[in-house]
């Protein structure tokens, strides 16, 4: 059954909980520490708890619940042990549209209470749609332990400054002071200090234009990405992406950034590098955080030094983030070292992807022996690639990795030889993006397959 997290104002509830024992203590204090108003309903009522609504003025009537009981009220707790009791409520919640939450009873709940980790005005709701609790508690310690206890004040630091400065409409500041050192003063008292760093990233603030960020988002498993990729990606205002950049990656973007595909696929009407790096700028310029996102490394075969030249050339702040590319990802993934003393001292990476319809490389050197040539892009010409390796003395026999969609789940390779290859990409349906490795390396790859632990550790 599908819940819907959702927050209510606590004012705006008018709660009934029923049950007077320890199980309906635990639930009155929670609501208590929310500002929940409530009165009490039940047959017997246990002395800590009777003492509890004392405490806060609470009514509580000792006696056993009345339909009537529900007038006014938009939300029930139902906490005792009698079976019989707990369906009556349900079924007169139910009939009445009124939330109830039967404690331990996911059928009758119509309302589920979430495991709840508080620091000041900030509150983290882990739920498992009823199904376990126990999973949601042990989250909740792991997230309890990892948060530090300034929370709260720095939550309060921010909604007082957004009120005193009308809301400050660049959420970049923002970023910038959950970044600075202003959590940890706050947390050590520092709170004249705190104010100080906040000025002057405000002065920043306001002096700024745009900024970009060429980033790398790796060869497509998620896991992956650089931690600074994951922080532009979250803060980014807008994205622009190719379509070497995988649908997982992609759903790690911020929800409401713009996304904008500006991809190359062969055969396929594409928009120009020229306006891509218009476009960068543009938006630049207008004050947003923008990031360029590119399959692999944006320098390695990926043209973001073109983009950058772009911004440079016109004042344009800017920063590269490194990603793992596609020849580290595929050889890992596929078990394969791309340098080995016994077989390969150098590594070459090359393209396959070829500008009007020529392959310009130094065949001679690449069909050398003793080195591993990582061959990018290189689908569509693969044959053609492998025959001028061996109409320039690559043994027939070198055996060549084809490796299709990397670090995906649905991960392809294909192992051959230089000379099978033309059969072998006959026979087999491949989808881009494919990597292929070529070289003596490709032999180790069966004995460590075999001996590999499986990923599934994660």
């Amino acid at each position: 059954m599908a819940h819907l997290p959702l927050t209510i104002q606590s004012e705006s509830l008018r709660c009934l909980l029923i049950g007077g024992g320890a199980v309906a203590q635990r639930k009155l204090a929670t609501l208590i520490s929310h500002q929940v108003p409530v009165r009490i309903v039940a047959k017997e009522i246990g002395e800590s708890l009777n003492q509890l609504a004392a405490e806060h003025k609470l009514p509580c009537d000792q006696r056993r619940f009345d339909v009537d009981d529900l007038e006014g009220i938009n939300f029930v707790i139902c906490a005792t042990g009698d079976e019989s009791l707990n369906r009556e409520v349900a079924e007169a919640c139910t009939s009445r549209s009124i939330w109830v939450n039967v404690v331990d009873n996911q059928s009758l709940s119509t309302a589920t209470f979430p495991a709840i980790v508080k620091r000041g005005e900030v509150s983290i709701a882990i739920a498992t749609d009823g199904q376990s609790p126990t999973l949601a508690r042990r989250l909740k310690s792991k997230i309890d332990a990892i948060l530090n206890n300034s929370l709260g004040a720095v939550a309060s630091f921010l909604a007082e400054k957004r009120r005193e400065h009308g809301g400050l409409a660049h959420r970049q500041l923002w970023d910038e002071v959950l970044d600075s050192v202003i959590p940890d003063l706050l947390e050590q008292g520092a709170r004249t200090r705190a104010e100080q760093v906040f000025q002057s990233l405000k002065d920043q603030s306001n002096n700024e234009r745009g900024f970009v960020s060429l980033v790398g988002a790796g060869p497509g498993d998620p896991a992956l990405l650089t931690l600074k990729a994951v922080r532009r990606m979250e803060r980014a205002d807008v994205v622009y992406y190719d379509n070497l950049v995988s649908a997982d990656v992609l759903a790690m973007v911020r929800k409401d950034a713009e996304l904008v595909y500006v991809g190359k696929k062969r055969r396929f009407k594409s928009i120009r590098q020229a306006e891509i790096n218009q476009l960068l700028l543009q938006e630049a310029k207008t004050g947003k955080r923008v990031v360029r996102l590119k399959g692999g490394d944006p320098f390695l075969f990926g043209r973001g030094g073109e983009e950058i030249e772009t911004l440079a050339e016109n004042g344009v702040p800017f920063e590269v983030v490194p990603g793992i590319t596609a020849a580290l990802g595929c050889a890992a993934y596929a078990n394969i070292p791309l340098t080995h003393r016994d077989y390969s001292q150098s590594v070459r990476f090359v393209t396959g992807h070829t500008k009007a319809d020529q392959i310009n490389l130094d065949w001679p050197e690449l069909a050398k022996p003793d080195q591993t040539l990582v061959v990018y892009m290189g689908l569509a010409n693969l044959d053609r690639f492998t025959k001028n390796l061996l109409s320039f003395g690559m043994p027939p026999h070198t055996p060549i990795a084809i490796i299709s969609k990397a670090t995906s789940p649905d991960q392809l390779v294909l192992d051959c030889t230089l000379e099978e290859v033309p059969s072998t990409l006959s026979q087999a349906n491949l989808e881009s993006p494919t990597t292929a490795i070529i070289g003596e390396v490709v032999r180790v790859r069966e004995r460590l397959t075999r001996a590999k632990t499986p990923r599934s550790i994660d």
